[in-house]
């Protein structure tokens, strides 16, 4: 007997459930739209053979089951086509922090911490920033970020052609 556990997550139209023992292992997971027309398929065949038809029961679970698994994989295969044709999977390097231009909103001078503010994706983000000994940055200066360690970037000032900031 399969002991389902983990309860029923909503994912689109086809929810799952978690087979075994949550993250212990086991057989990840099985999804639950196709699981009910097998079951519902497989026993409606398995009726209609046994009360229409003179056939023994062994080949009634057979022709039941062959069906039940056409029916239930046809079902998964439609489902996993629309589900994933409008599947967008998140690159992380549209996500990534360094080189991001931005402006400081709070200032820091020689090793202390701030905060600059860029946009991402149109989102107006902000992190915080250190600034390195002997470096000042003024609120409004424009700023590029370097590299992002703990949550704090290292930046550096940007300069336009002309040499101003």
């Amino acid at each position: 007997m399969l002991l389902l556990s983990g309860g029923f997550h909503g994912h689109g139209l086809a929810g799952h459930l978690h087979a075994g023992g949550g993250d212990a292992g086991g057989p990840g997971f099985v999804p639950i739209l196709p699981l009910m027309v097998f079951v519902t398929v497989w026993g409606g065949t398995g009726y209609v053979l046994t009360r229409f038809s003179g056939i023994n029961m062994l080949a009634v679970l057979l022709i039941g089951t062959v069906v039940a698994l056409l029916v239930g994989c046809l079902m998964y295969a439609v489902l996993a086509r629309v589900m994933t044709r409008y599947d967008n999977s998140m690159n992380e390097l549209d996500y990534e922090q360094a080189g991001q231009l931005g402006y400081i909103s709070i200032p820091a001078a020689d090793g202390a911490v701030g905060e600059m503010k860029y946009v991402l994706h149109g989102t107006m983000r902000s992190i915080g920033v250190r600034a390195e000994p002997g470096q000042q940055l003024a609120k409004g200066d424009r700023v590029i970020i370097l590299k992002v360690e703990k949550g704090m970037a290292s930046v550096t000032l940007f300069e336009r052609e002309s040499g101003q900031l």
